[in-house]
């Protein structure tokens, strides 16, 4: 797996064996950043990642944000349940050089702590088909992460149906392979 765009293109992303993970595909990670740098979502149509802080929940290797921080991002926030994760992930934020603009977190995903700042993307990817999504959302909300008219990608499984809280709106909604890809825009 390989970084899609941007000034790290090409380098390696590391993974770890393991049945708790499931990184994002290259195709679903590049269609999301297609729409998030081509500024479709966005009110003055520039990208949404350039410039913008990004939170990763159920991080796992930090694909989605090594691929963010490539395209621009300020600062990532890194957050997964699992040492193994958090510390491949580590890895591969400093491999490319991009420590200093990253913070990660050993902690429920789906509960995090208070936020040290809003963040204006938030990629949440958490293991399919276990009703995390909604009790995520709202750990979110109660933790003001989300900066006004933040962006949230959710990935899940294809087939997951959700009824998403009334102050998110749906933006789209794509399904690549097993998965299903949805954007939503915080309305609160």
């Amino acid at each position: 797996m390989r970084v899609i765009s941007g000034k790290h293109r090409g380098r390696t992303i590391e993974t770890v064996s393991s049945k708790k993970l499931r990184p994002t595909t290259g195709m679903a990670r590049e269609a999301i950043f297609n729409i998030l740098t081509h500024g479709k979502y966005s009110d003055d149509g520039e990208s949404l990642i350039t410039g913008a802080n990004i939170l990763d929940l159920f991080c796992g290797c930090g694909a989605l944000s090594m691929e963010a921080l490539s395209r621009g991002a300020s600062s990532v926030t890194l957050i997964d349940i699992d040492k193994e994760h958090l510390d491949i992930a580590r890895k591969n934020i400093t491999t490319i050089g991009e420590e200093q603009k990253a913070v990660f977190i050993r902690s429920d995903s789906s509960t995090p702590p208070p936020a040290r700042i809003p963040c204006e993307v938030i990629f949440l990817d958490p293991p399919y088909n276990q009703g995390l999504v909604i009790k995520s959302l709202k750990g979110i909300v109660a933790g003001n992460w989300l900066a006004p008219n933040a962006i949230i990608i959710v990935e899940t499984d294809f087939r997951e149906d959700i009824e998403f809280p009334e102050q998110f709106k749906e933006l789209d909604d794509r399904k690549y392979g097993n998965s299903r890809i949805r954007i939503l825009k915080w309305l609160g």
